[in-house]
């Protein structure tokens, strides 16, 4: 059976999918792409994923483990594979391993999220050709609105895609703070009833701060470019401030504060 899934590959997201599959009696055997292969299995498996050279991955075949090798996926940018595997001993089962991939997989997100981009321009062009073809058919009014729209879901639907890789690419640049070539919104963050300024080595994870300026009443406020939530920073500002600080946040677009009153 194939299914199709669009997630980084050898990320926590596409292992949680797989290893869903896994447990209601699906397990992995082969990748194309954006598709995957399953067959049908009585065992319980859980699937690992992990970042190898060529080198290493021409070796993995001949290993005497307790991992079963499932799949292995060649990319190219970065040039590495993607291998699969499972096991079935009930020890192994709960092991959690922490691979520190985080930068190796913001490329790999850039990569596909820049896949499928092209892939909307060709199709955009071709769509475009197309329609001056259909045009000087002189076919039906009819035939030409369906066509429009097909043409219009064909073409869009990477944009959706890569705007779900481009949401994972944005939390993994949160992660490993490279933020090469990576366009940050500004939040203007408000922080009310402070005693004196915020320590921003602090909080230096959520982004680049700047100090903007402050009143007598204890109200300090700075822009921050970050691409995290409002959310995620009122969250991650509340305990370096203490409870009694009001903290309010007005997006890039200007809308309301979170927590203003």
């Amino acid at each position: 059976m194939w299914r199709y899934q669009m997630a980084v590959k050898g990320s926590e997201q596409e292992l949680r999918w797989l290893n869903h599959q896994a447990q209601r009696g699906q397990l992995l055997r082969h990748i194309r792409g954006n598709w995957y292969q399953f067959q049908k299995t009585t065992t319980q498996y859980q699937v690992f994923s992990e970042y190898v050279s060529g080198a290493v991955a021409t070796e993995i075949d001949d290993q005497h483990t307790p991992f079963k090798l499932l799949a292995q996926l060649q990319l190219t940018k970065p040039a590495v594979q993607v291998i699969y595997t499972g096991t079935a001993q009930a020890g192994l089962q709960g092991t959690r391993v922490d691979h520190q991939d985080a930068p190796l997989q913001l490329k790999i997100a850039l990569a596909q999220r820049g896949h499928l981009l092209n892939v909307m321009n060709i199709r955009l062009v071709v769509g475009l050709i197309l329609a001056v073809i259909v045009i000087g058919l002189n076919v039906s009014d009819n035939v030409a609105s369906w066509g429009m729209f097909v043409w219009l879901i064909f073409t869009f639907y990477p944009a959706w895609q890569a705007s779900r890789i481009h949401k994972q690419a944005n939390a993994l640049r949160v992660i490993t703070q490279q933020y090469d070539d990576a366009w940050r919104p500004t939040m203007h963050v408000f922080l009310k009833n402070m005693s004196a300024e915020l320590d921003t080595e602090k909080v230096t994870s959520l982004g680049a701060w700047v100090y903007v300026g402050q009143d007598h009443h204890g109200m300090y406020w700075y822009d921050l470019k970050t691409l995290a939530s409002a959310m995620e920073i009122k969250q991650s500002l509340q305990p370096v401030v203490g409870d009694s600080v009001s903290i309010s946040i007005v997006s890039w677009l200007g809308l309301a504060p979170i927590g203003f009153i």
